[in-house]
């Protein structure tokens, strides 16, 4: 099998490469010793990327009738797009281009002219051996599905949701506790201005809330990923509130009712009480309250569940929660 026409192209980049590499050595090596790889053009210049550089090799795709082309010069994050519209001008598959770096990967990191000549050559016949490998692609064109999922309702999750939602897209935001807000909702301060923590993070929770483009899913975790980039599908577990959120108000008569107390190891880390059924804190989003079926009486498998309408012991700790006057 012929290896197709290669044109292979190193830019000096001023001096950031032709002042640890000797690019017409390299060049001429090029096309001396990879001639079986189908290298019938080799050339030099100053700046490659700059519009006559990359009319050099336009011309030469036409003239010379090259089917691959190989750029010895920057990282191909910089340029490789460029060099691909170039190619694709001349009528050239974009994908039958290819960058590979002698500048970061060699000359920066070099301080021998000699040994970074020598990688220079290595770096630039792989290029060859690759793109030598490489078929026409066409970019495909796929439905995107336009929703976000953030998983996290902490600020962050809800800063991000709002920007999106503002913009004009669906966001959902998959929380594990019964409310968004996070660890941010536990603070009385925030560094470094001491402003109160509260009063910074509920507006932002309550535009969550009511925002029409934003669906809050507490109480709940993902479970399941599947999918691609613009099509995931998402597995969300929700965990039973034993509320009707439907006809919930979050009065919080529940609440008030419920005679069981258990120490909260969650929002109050253990250092404070809540009833079996409860709201995290009072500018919970959403209102509404979630029972644990563990703590609740009405729950309970075994008699002695039912012996516990007292609180338990405060764990032995002089601190106490914190609030916000706000």
């Amino acid at each position: 099998m012929t290896a197709p026409r290669t044109g292979v192209y190193v830019c000096h980049c001023g001096t950031n490469i032709s002042a640890m590499v000797d690019v017409e050595e390299v060049r001429d090596w090029a096309l001396e010793n990879l001639a079986d790889k189908g290298v019938v053009v080799a050339r030099d210049y100053p700046f490659m990327c700059s519009s006559l550089g990359q009319e050099l090799i336009e011309q030469d795709i036409k003239e010379q009738g090259l089917e691959r082309i190989v750029v010895a010069a920057c990282s191909p994050h910089m340029h490789e797009k460029t060099f691909r519209e170039a190619s694709a001008n001349a009528g050239l598959n974009p994908y039958l281009t290819e960058l590979v770096s002698i500048r970061e990967q060699v000359s920066w990191v070099h301080t021998d002219r000699a040994k970074a000549t020598e990688k220079a050559k290595a770096v630039i016949a792989g290029g060859v051996f690759r793109v030598s490998e490489q078929v026409p692609l066409e970019p495909l064109v796929a439905p995107v599905n336009p929703a976000t999922l953030i998983v996290g309702g902490g600020i962050a999750g809800i800063t991000a949701a709002l920007e999106i939602a503002d913009a004009g897209y669906p966001v959902h935001i998959v929380e594990r506790e019964p409310s968004i807000g996070g660890h941010m909702a536990q603070y009385d301060k925030t560094f470094p201005t001491l402003d109160c923590a509260a009063c910074i993070l509920t507006p932002k929770m309550v535009d969550a809330g009511a925002h029409k483009n934003i669906t809050l899913h507490t109480w709940s975790e993902v479970v399941d990923v599947s999918g691609s980039v613009g099509d995931f599908k998402i597995k969300v577990k929700h965990k039973p509130r034993y509320v009707i959120e439907d006809l919930c108000t979050g009065c919080g008569i529940c609440v008030e009712k419920c005679p069981v107390q258990v120490v909260d190891t969650g929002f109050e880390s253990g250092i404070g009480y809540r009833k079996s059924i409860y709201t995290p804190f009072p500018q919970s989003v959403p209102k509404y309250p979630v029972l644990t079926p563990d703590d609740c009486t009405y729950f309970a498998r075994a008699p002695a569940r039912h012996a516990r309408s007292s609180a338990p012991p405060m764990p032995s700790t002089s601190l106490r929660p914190r609030r916000s006057s706000s």
